[in-house]
């Protein structure tokens, strides 16, 4: 299965977006990386993926854009069949096609090679939280290689741990040796049941006895309780009536007190509160009234005193509205000085028809039209433009005349001879190929490169130690090839780690044979042991006594009967007991002869080892001693050896290449010196020396001379040209010129005839008739003031008669007599008179409503002092006196009387409760009864004999409580088949945990013989895949993985470059991830050799790599990508030139944040 487009429709943040990942090139790999800032989406892709082809759960965290229901994702699968559009949406038919039409599920079922939802994310989705999760696998595996190959190809990066856990509950059922399991458990809960049985599998006549004992100790334990509570009764009830007789006689004392103000009318609740506020409010009230009646006299005297002109009031309106007329009036004043200004402009309109002469003409009417003064300035303004051009003109062409001169002499002093052009083809390209070629860079480093070679030579070949003879015979030594040197290594790993492995059992076995032997003694010193010889014995002696019985059935018969059959059960239940022991020392005898055989085949092993060993140490002696290292050397020493021969070898076959080299660039050299001097001497140039650098300045400098010339004479005819071209516009220029200056005089004289300026004595130029114009525009705007001011001047006498004609009125309304000389100052003191009557109007108004205000005031006060002396009439008359302070001595004197009420009520309730009567009366006659100290002698009396029943009562229950225990441990009829019950549901449930240990046993060692399966399977190709990934990934730090057997499974290795090796459990952590995906890498591959590929995700995983890294985590997904399409996301931007780096076919898609 593939995709070629994913169509995220309504899915996440996205909306109507695409990623097209094309159709996939042959011979190319399928690599796709997506680059987006972070959240931009790449997760969402990887959701959406798995949500096309498994369908959405019912719920989804990518629902938050677009609604739940509203969700859509589509794609263009390339499936076996063929292509398929297809459309994964929530609501309805879940799987459509592109019409919109409900396909079957089946077609994604059948590309998918019966991969679930589940296993495609273990499997085929990768991101950084599987990848920690995936190197933290490798550590709880422990490195075992069956469980790292499957739970790699499986995704499954937790299957050590879930192993480990079903271990852990199979051990807490039952482990050999061990004290705390459930078995333990369950076998001392049935010997608890057991004991309990016996324990209370007692006679009938001691269970009736018990009875008894138990119902005797009840009856007097009641009895005592009954005397016991009459004594209390009585004592409690004597304390209560010696609780109240104090009570009594205080009660007396009151009533007494009470007899004293019986008189005493009780007045109101809130009087006590309000007397205080009325014995103050009295005077204040008093004052209050007094202060407000003489408000009243002094604001109405005051009122009264102001006197109103009306009549002045009333002609307000006309003084208001003379302040505008007076403005006006007062702008008038400067009449004269517009009357002068006016002859001002009148003067100089007239000296303008003057200047004009035309001194007999009004100024207006020499004003000419706008379009004719317009007209005229635009031929003024453009014959100054075509004297101008003419001029320009005529310079311009007297300029050209001379410039063709000069060229002409210019051509005629150059050498005009023609130059052979295919020899100077010749002569630069002789000049290019010399100053292209590098042969003098490449000798320097030629010569660089052997120095340096030479060097290390000298280092490597001082580093051969004892080696004595030259490169020659370095290079004929007859040297291990790399796969013996591996087959040696090999098998001195096998050796040494079988020779490990024997050891260890010979010490773990002779280890078993010791604990075997002491358990062996152990169980046979134990007392008492019942063999099966006696147990027959017994049997046979019970099944005749038994028939013997059943034949004479007489007492004799019967009691022997008996003893044989008490013999017999005791022996059985001591054999049953003891059943254990047996089978422990059948079995330990069984153990001891099996572990003795195991440990001679474990030493004949060991035996063997050891001359594999030194069969191989004597191989590898004769080997050293030829290359000429010792006998006793190390196969690393070897490896060292043979490394730095290579490297020797090495670099001096790259001193042959770069001598070489160098003496291709001395020749390279020596054929430019030849072609220079060739080429100097074909110019006519005689070389003076043979060195290159001289001879290529000599063949530029002769080139540049020739160039210069050649130029300099192109650029002289090209000259001569130009300036014949530039003359003959020069010329049009001028006739142009002229033709212009002649239509403008014409049209000119055409446009002066049309008004008076024609009529003048001599005809006016250009510039007296801009002199004119610059005069004529001075008449308007003078005109133009000079009407304004004559409608001025009229308005403001108008204005004047007006403002003098508005004062006479008022003031003759007023009888004022009016002052025609000074209106102004008529009309400032109209208004003055004016605001001080307002000003009387207002102060008025303001009395009246104060008046107002203090008649109120006065009136509150009145009313105010009338209550209070009704409510002082009112507590007076109550108590029949004549002031408020003898109300006051009235009022404390009730409260007393309050107060002795309420002691009164609590006393006799509480006597009455003390002697449980319903009235007061009924009370004191009980305790008329009774004297003091009769009391508290019975009170005594019966403390003394409380106490000696409260001991009886204690003892009598701790008898009751003695016997009922006795009776209920002994239980009723059915408490032994009560125990007999629970001790079945112990076995049930014991059962039932056994079947689920068996099957959990079961199952564990199958996974455990499945994952050794599966290691034999896959270990060979897959290993190695994971391997060459593993080197890859970690550039070369480790050289690859090995396996290292551990008992019954294998676990893993990393062999570094330096030559020795690292537990999978030892790496980092960085590490142990970078395994984790090297494995997976080699899963992926597994899978693909027998099922068609599904696409590979992997989410933004290089996040921890480094560059060199990720590039080569790049090159591995282009491997992948070659069996299968491989998208891998990142919001890294500069791993897209890594990715290119590393596989140049791969396809970039930019995620656009949305």
């Amino acid at each position: 299965m593939r995709i070629r487009r994913l169509d995220l429709t309504r899915y996440g943040r996205f909306t109507n977006h695409s990623i097209d990942f094309g159709a996939p090139e042959a011979g190319k790999p399928d690599f796709h990386l997506i680059v987006g800032a972070n959240e931009a989406g790449k997760s969402t892709l990887t959701a959406a993926i798995v949500d096309l082809l498994f369908g959405m759960g019912q719920r989804s965290p990518y629902g938050f854009l677009h609604g739940y229901d509203g969700m859509q994702i589509g794609a263009a699968l390339e499936l076996p069949s063929g292509e398929r559009e297809v459309v994964r949406v929530k609501r309805g038919a879940r799987l459509r096609d592109a019409s919109g039409q409900a396909i079957d599920e089946g077609i994604l079922t059948a590309g998918l090679s019966g991969i679930d939802r589940e296993a495609y994310r273990m499997m085929f989705c990768l991101d950084e939280e599987t990848l920690r999760m995936g190197g933290e696998s490798i550590l709880a595996s422990q490195g075992e290689l069956g469980q790292l190959l499957f739970s790699a190809s499986a995704g499954l990066a937790a299957f050590g741990q879930r192993l480990s856990k079903l271990q852990e509950i199979v051990d807490a059922f039952h482990k050999p040796r061990g004290r705390s399991t459930e078995l333990s458990a369950f076998k001392a809960r049935l010997d608890e049941l057991k004991a309990r049985k016996e324990a209370i599998n007692v006679l009938a006549t001691t269970h009736a006895q018990l009875v008894l004992d138990r119902d005797d100790a009840s009856a007097k334990y009641e009895a005592a309780l009954s005397e016991r509570s009459k004594s209390k009764l009585r004592f409690d009830e004597i304390n209560r009536y010696l609780g109240v007789l104090p009570d009594l006689v205080a009660l007396k004392g009151l009533r007494l007190d009470l007899s004293a103000l019986a008189e005493v009318p009780q007045p109101p609740a809130a009087w006590a509160e309000r007397l205080p506020e009325l014995i103050g409010a009295e005077g204040r009230i008093k004052a209050a009234c007094e202060i407000a009646s003489a408000n009243v006299d002094r604001i109405r005297r005051e009122r009264d005193g102001i006197q109103i002109e009306q009549v002045l009031i009333d002609a307000g309106p006309a003084i208001d509205a003379l302040r505008n007329s007076e403005a006006r009036y007062v702008a008038a004043l400067d009449i004269s000085k517009r009357e002068s200004e006016l002859a001002v402009i009148e003067g100089n309109l007239k000296k303008i028809s003057e200047r004009l002469d035309r001194a007999g003409e009004l100024p207006a009417k020499l004003v000419l039209p706008a379009t004719l003064v317009g007209k005229l300035r635009g031929l003024i303004d453009r014959r100054s433009g075509l004297r101008e051009r003419l001029q320009a003109a005529s310079r311009e062409c007297i300029r050209a005349s001379d410039a063709l001169s000069a060229a002409k002499q210019v051509l005629a002093s150059l050498d005009a001879t023609d130059q052979d052009e295919v020899l100077a083809a010749r002569v630069r390209l002789a000049l290019d190929q010399a100053r292209a070629s590098d042969h003098a860079a490449r000798e320097k480093a030629a010569l660089r490169v052997i120095i340096g070679l030479q060097d290390k030579l000298k280092e490597q070949l001082n580093q051969l130690g004892s080696w004595n003879g030259d490169l020659d015979q370095l290079a004929a030594m007859k040297a291990p090839t790399t796969h013996q040197i591996e087959d040696w290594r090999r098998r001195g790993e096998v050796i040494r780690q079988a020779s490990v492995k024997h050891a260890s059992d010979i010490e773990s076995l002779t280890d078993r044979m010791v604990e075997l032997a002491a358990t062996i003694t152990s169980i046979k010193a134990a007392t008492g042991l019942v063999d099966d010889a006696t147990a027959r014995t017994s049997r046979v002696d019970r099944d005749d006594a038994w028939r013997t019985h059943r034949e004479v059935l007489s007492e004799a018969t019967a009691a022997v009967f008996e003893a044989a059959l008490r013999n017999d059960d005791g022996i059985t239940e001591t054999r049953l007991s003891q059943t254990s022991l047996a089978a422990d020392l059948r079995q330990a005898v069984q153990a001891e002869a099996t572990t003795a055989a195991k440990l001679r085949r474990a030493e004949q092993l060991h035996t063997d080892t050891l001359a594999l060993k030194a069969g191989l140490d004597a191989e590898l002696a004769a080997t050293f001693i030829v290359i000429g290292l010792p006998s006793d050397a190390h196969v690393a020493d070897l490896e060292r050896l043979l490394m730095r021969r290579a490297s020797a070898l090495e670099i001096s076959a790259q001193i042959e290449v770069a001598s070489a080299d160098l003496r291709t660039a001395q020749e390279d050299g020596a054929a430019h010196v030849e072609r220079l001097a060739a080429a100097l001497k074909s110019i006519g140039v005689l070389p003076s020396e043979n060195e290159f650098a001289n001879l290529l300045v000599g063949l530029q400098t002769a080139i540049d001379r020739r160039t210069t010339l050649r130029s300099e004479l192109s650029h002289a005819a090209k000259s001569l040209e130009q300036s014949v071209t530039e003359l003959a516009t020069r010329q049009r220029d001028v006739a142009e010129a002229q033709a212009a200056q002649d239509d403008w005089q014409q049209e000119w004289d055409v446009t002066v005839k049309s008004c008076w300026l024609s009529e003048v004595p001599s005809p006016l130029g250009p510039d007296e008739v801009s002199q004119v114009l610059n005069v004529l525009a001075e008449i308007p705007p003078l005109e133009s003031e000079r009407e304004s001011l004559s409608h001025r001047i009229a308005a403001m006498k108008r204005d004047q008669d007006q403002f003098i004609q508005a004062v006479s009125s008022v003031a003759s309304s007023l009888q004022i007599p009016a002052d025609e000389d000074d209106p102004v100052k008529l009309a400032a003191d109209l208004r003055r008179r004016l605001e001080t009557a307002r000003s009387h109007e207002r102060d008025r108004r303001s009395k009246t409503a104060e008046l107002e205000r203090a008649v109120i005031v006065n009136r509150d006060a009145l009313e105010e002092l009338t209550l209070h002396r009704a409510d002082v009439e009112t507590h007076t008359s109550f108590f029949g006196v004549a002031s408020l302070m003898e109300v006051s001595a009235k009022i404390d004197e009730a409260n007393r009387r309050s107060e002795l009420e309420r002691q009164l009520k609590v006393l006799s309730s509480r006597i009455t409760a003390a002697c449980r009567t319903e009235t007061l009366e009924a009370a004191e006659a009980i305790l008329a009864e009774f004297e003091q100290t009769g009391l508290e002698a019975e009170a005594a009396s019966l403390a003394s004999r409380l106490e000696g029943q409260d001991r009886e009562a204690h003892e009598l229950h701790a008898r009751h409580l003695q016997a009922d225990r006795a009776l209920a441990a002994i239980g009723g009829d059915d408490a032994v088949a009560r125990l007999d019950e629970e001790r079945r549901t112990v076995l049930v449930e014991l059962e039932e945990k056994a079947v689920q240990y068996a099957r959990l046993k079961l199952g564990i060692a199958a996974a455990h013989q499945a994952l050794q399966i599966y290691r034999d399977t896959h270990r060979t190709s897959m290993l190695q895949h994971a391997s060459d990934a593993y080197r890859t990934i970690t550039m070369s730090a480790y050289s690859g993985l090995a396996t290292q057997p551990n008992g019954d499974k294998e676990i893993l290795l990393g062999v570094m470059a330096g030559g020795g090796s690292k537990l999978a459990t030892e790496m980092s952590t960085g590490a142990r991830a970078q395994l984790y995906l090297a494995l997976r890498i080699a899963g992926y591959h597994e899978f693909a050799k027998t099922r068609p590929s599904l696409p590979f995700i992997a989410d933004d995983i290089l996040e921890t790599f480094d560059d060199f890294r990720s590039e080569e985590a790049c090159r591995l997904f282009g491997g992948m990508a070659t069996s299968g399409q491989v998208i891998v996301a990142t919001h890294h931007h500069h791993l897209i030139d890594i990715a290119l780096r590393a596989c140049s076919d791969v396809t970039v898609h930019q995620l656009v944040f949305q």
